[in-house]
């Protein structure tokens, strides 16, 4: 069923944990289940045709949300989080909650997000974090908006149509488990802007 994305607060209480949504973030559109639930988060990889070695994002709605999945952040993290989210930043950090194989892939690290979109941020609050990836076919270009073409609205069981996106690209990915911080894919936000951020007195 589509909805559109002003319609959130009135289709949330018909959501269940087990199901999967299509949702606008402030980069993609992105397909996403509870944390919590194996059965949705398998479907995920189902519908998309997605590598079941490949692990899956968590978005959050806030730091607090962040700070249950990855525990407490060093100050160099703390500094990237409050120049940069809510936005098109993806950390890769260790895990402190125990998440299901389905999310991880037996990985001892985690990507999250704060997206900038208040329909994703809706649902974050509501529902609680959600593990994501982009709603479109495996090898296929993330959407940037929601078109009947695109066979992953089709077999979800809530899609939320806000227009196109306004980042328009996914989000930069930024390894901070270790000392020296590393892209692992440029995106949204540039190298150059978290340098100036992390070399900040």
């Amino acid at each position: 069923m589509i909805y559109k994305g002003c319609e959130v607060s009135e289709v949330l209480a018909k959501i269940d944990q087990d199901d999967v949504l299509v949702f606008p973030t402030d980069t993609v559109y992105g397909i996403g289940a509870s944390i919590h639930s194996p059965k949705a988060l398998d479907r995920i990889f189902e519908i998309k045709n997605r590598p079941t070695e490949k692990s899956l994002i968590i978005l959050c709605a806030d730091e607090k949300q962040l700070e249950e999945i990855v525990g407490s952040l060093s100050l160099e993290v703390r500094k990237i989080i409050d120049a940069f989210l809510p936005g098109g930043l993806t950390l890769i950090l260790n895990c402190y909650q125990s998440l299901p194989n389905e999310i991880t892939r037996g990985k001892k690290t985690i990507g999250v997000r704060i997206p900038n979109h208040e329909v994703a941020l809706k649902l974050l609050r509501a529902l609680g974090p959600l593990a994501t990836t982009s709603a479109n076919l495996s090898g296929e270009p993330s959407p940037t908006e929601v078109e009947d073409d695109n066979p992953v609205i089709h077999r979800v069981d809530y899609v939320f149509d806000d227009g196109p996106t306004k980042g328009q690209v996914p989000s930069t990915i930024l390894d901070c488990t270790s000392e020296e911080f590393v892209i692992l894919r440029e995106g949204a936000i540039t190298f150059e802007e978290i340098q100036k951020v992390l070399n900040k007195k």
